[in-house]
């Protein structure tokens, strides 16, 4: 076996290892040692230090510092926290982006944000025939998108950069914008990815005031009223607004 390969080997160990440990964590009632640990994964001990060494300095595990005993740590909480968004967000708004839906006769959804792209994860059809769907499971990545315009508006600079391929050019433009949206709470989309679409994006926050969604509210360009443009920004960040409370903000 080459180098390459024992490294390789090597590193998947280490990696299933790490996963072994985090799963007795969590299903510990309490506190585990390291001894403790090593028995129910049949590691050697010194193993168990070693990898309980690297967990802690990602935060998902931590030492209790009286008992020198570990606990799953908040990392984890981070890592799973978009996953957590995804599943929540349909149970916390669905009946509200029904009521958008009904009270507007236009399509209405809930976004996820990944940390990279959008994801709806709950859409209702407007009634019309005539009509903009973003169905279920659609990833948005297009950074002029109105809640890819929400999510960006809430990272920094060099995340902006990384996501926002125009960014670069034209940051200032692009900075102040994003100031815009986060001062009035939404951002609109008025045939800039599409010149039939037109649409608003509000923020959805969790308990920790980070943003986990949107609120999409997406309408035919040509139907769009001055009386319209005015109202579905209102109605978006009143329901994202609400949804964040559910969601514990």
């Amino acid at each position: 076996m080459d180098d390459a390969s024992a490294n390789k080997r090597g590193s998947i160990s280490a990696l299933a290892n790490g996963l072994t440990i985090l799963e007795v964590l969590s299903a510990a009632r309490g506190l585990r040692g390291v001894t403790e640990i090593a028995a129910h994964t049949q590691l050697h001990k010194s193993t168990v230090s070693r990898v309980l060494s690297t967990l802690e300095e990602y935060q998902l595990v931590e030492q209790d510092g009286a008992t020198r005993k570990f606990r799953l740590g908040v990392g984890v909480v981070a890592l799973a926290g978009p996953l957590l968004a995804r599943l929540d967000l349909p149970r916390a708004g669905g009946d509200l982006i029904v009521a958008i839906s009904e009270a507007t006769s236009e399509s209405c959804a809930l976004v996820s944000w990944t940390g990279r792209e959008g994801v709806v994860v709950d859409h209702v059809d407007s009634p019309r025939l005539v009509k903009h769907i973003t169905p279920i499971g659609t990833r948005i990545a297009r950074p002029r998108a109105a809640s890819m315009q929400v999510f960006l508006s809430e990272l920094d600079q060099s995340h902006r950069s990384e996501l926002n391929t125009e960014y670069s050019q034209f940051p200032a433009e692009f900075d102040a914008t994003y100031a815009e949206i986060k001062e009035r709470g939404y951002a609109i989309n008025d045939g800039d990815t599409d010149p039939e679409e037109w649409s608003v994006a509000s923020p959805i926050r969790d308990f920790r005031g980070d943003c986990v969604g949107a609120v999409l509210i997406s309408v035919p360009r040509f139907r769009v009223t001055p009386g319209m443009s005015e109202d579905l920004p209102k109605r978006a960040v009143a329901t994202a607004e609400q949804i964040s409370r559910r969601l514990g903000h």
